[in-house]
């Protein structure tokens, strides 16, 4: 049952079009909120919903450095999709 709940999360993170276009934006390069507020022309705590999905699916890692948090894939083979 784990691996049903594992590939349901995975499903539901790659469920919405605005979240694919952030992992398409993360697979070229680690990026900071800030920067993908403004490629996708939508507010930050939109962008900050749509990063906690992907966080909790396990397709995105977030560092913080200073005031600003930066976004990645969790795995690089990730980009193949």
């Amino acid at each position: 049952m784990k691996a049903y709940r594992a590939q349901a999360a995975l499903h539901k993170g790659l469920a919405h079009p605005v979240r694919l276009r952030i992992l398409d934006i993360l697979s070229r390069s680690e990026v900071c909120v800030c920067h993908l507020t403004a490629v996708l022309g939508v507010p930050q705590p939109y962008v900050s919903q749509q990063l906690s999905a992907l966080r909790d699916a396990g397709l995105v890692v977030g560092r913080r450095e200073g005031t600003l948090m930066y976004y990645r894939l969790s795995d690089a083979r990730l980009a193949t999709l």
